[in-house]
């Protein structure tokens, strides 16, 4: 390191600094100003020879061109790859001043050394790239892959998967198995445990499918939906009783449930040591068919967590009591509006459309966490994980929509699916 002196206008400003640019009239830029005044350049600005950019003192610089009364001042030379001007960077700017923190994330990302140089702790670093993380997500749209599972179905009348067997889809794994069965579990997640869950247990309500032809095909039922109360809550026990010892302290849980059995689903989650913090619901654009005085156009999805946890958000905290369309982007709310496509077309009997999915997986999970889901169904969970950037373990017991999911993620990805065990 030397100091000489250089040119004001040979000082160019790095790109990537990530300090709100002062302006007149702001107060740091007054302030700063007076001081170049008063005193001039005490503190040399930092100037790295290797790459040409200015590492420290931009906003002295700036205000001090500004002012027009220097041509040349000191600065400290030195001479660093760029990684290492990054970090001397962003630890110098520690200090003072105001950051623009979509900048601040992404010369964050960039710096693959160690972040606690920077001045920086784990969880600042950790909590500005999830926010910024969850900026991209909402502007990034979520493509309906429109795959076809009744024509699927209907050329695959054998399934290819075994009961048991273990598949791995990219960065994510499926297993043909038994939600109830704490083994099948443990086998699907290797040792990992949930960042997040988004489930949709069967309802016991006999629920079917809107398609005739997969009607037809006697596939239009959920395996496991149709069980005496006795039964319904034994499966439900077992099931949360898994789910919870599969979550991670700070791991929230979206339950998809039906009106009829909401009592039943939530006394097995406080048995379960997991406690309900709202309930969400999600409008269809359609109603169900039925003969019901009122047919059903909503669906309830419990918001839960850990006994005695506090959920990880990811999400904006601007909160309505309704979720539009358009708050999709910005907005949490307890009232979901995401259309329901041509219910003739959803061939497993309960799907959820990408877009809905996509919800819970944004504002409770960040990218590369763990999303579990013991009832795949035609693969929605994994299909959003997949788009979202996060890693999705799923079960189901199934076996056609076992080779649905693999087809599915096979279709969109272009890649296949490997036969673990």
């Amino acid at each position: 390191m030397r100091i000489v002196k250089m040119k004001l206008s040979d000082l160019k400003p790095a790109d990537y600094n990530p300090r709100i640019e002062l302006k007149p009239g702001m107060p740091e830029f007054e302030k700063l100003s007076r001081s170049i005044e008063e005193f001039g350049f005490i503190d040399p600005p930092i100037f790295n020879e290797r790459t040409g950019n200015l590492i420290g003192g931009h906003q002295r610089v700036a205000v001090a061109s500004y002012l027009g009364s220097y041509d040349e001042i000191e600065v400290s030379v030195v001479d660093l790859p760029l990684k290492k001007e990054k970090t001397l960077n962003v630890a110098l700017n520690k200090i003072s001043g105001r950051w623009d923190e979509e900048k601040l994330a992404i010369l964050l990302k960039d710096i693959d050394s160690d972040v606690t140089l920077t001045g920086f702790d784990d969880d600042e670093v950790d909590n500005l790239i999830a926010a910024y993380d969850y900026k991209e997500d909402i502007e990034k749209p979520i493509v309906e892959d429109d795959f076809d599972v009744n024509q699927f179905v209907e050329d695959h009348p054998e399934p290819k998967t075994k009961l048991g067997q273990l598949w791995k889809l990219g960065d994510h794994y499926l297993l043909c198995g038994d939600a109830t069965k704490s083994e099948d579990i443990d086998k699907l997640l290797q040792g990992k445990k949930a960042d997040l869950v988004v489930t949709d247990p069967p309802y016991n309500v006999a629920v079917s499918s809107d398609s005739q032809e997969l009607q037809e095909s006697g596939r239009g039922k959920i395996m496991n939906d149709n069980m005496s109360d006795s039964d319904f809550d034994d499966f439900l026990t077992a099931v949360f009783n898994n789910y919870s010892a599969s979550m991670n302290p700070s791991a929230a849980i979206y339950v998809f449930h039906g009106s009829s059995y909401q009592r039943e689903f939530e006394n097995a989650m406080n048995a379960a040591g997991i406690v309900v913090r709202s309930q969400c619901i999600w409008v269809k654009n359609n109603a169900t068919f039925g003969w019901s005085q009122y047919r059903w156009q909503h669906e309830p999805v419990f918001y839960a967590f850990k006994k005695g946890a506090a959920p990880a958000w990811y999400g904006d905290r601007k909160q309505s009591t309704v979720w539009q369309d358009d708050l999709l982007e910005d907005l949490p709310a307890t009232v979901w509006r995401v259309n329901r496509d041509d219910t003739t077309k959803y061939y497993h009997p309960t799907q959820k459309p990408l877009s809905l999915i996509a919800i819970p997986v944004r504002n409770s999970s960040k990218r590369n966490d763990v999303v579990l889901d013991l009832f795949g169904g035609s693969g929605s969970t994994l299909m959003t994980c997949d788009q979202l950037e996060r890693v999705c373990f799923t079960l189901e017991l199934d076996q056609i929509f076992c080779d649905v999911i693999i087809e599915r993620w096979e279709q969109a990805t272009g890649n296949k699916a490997e036969l673990i065990s």
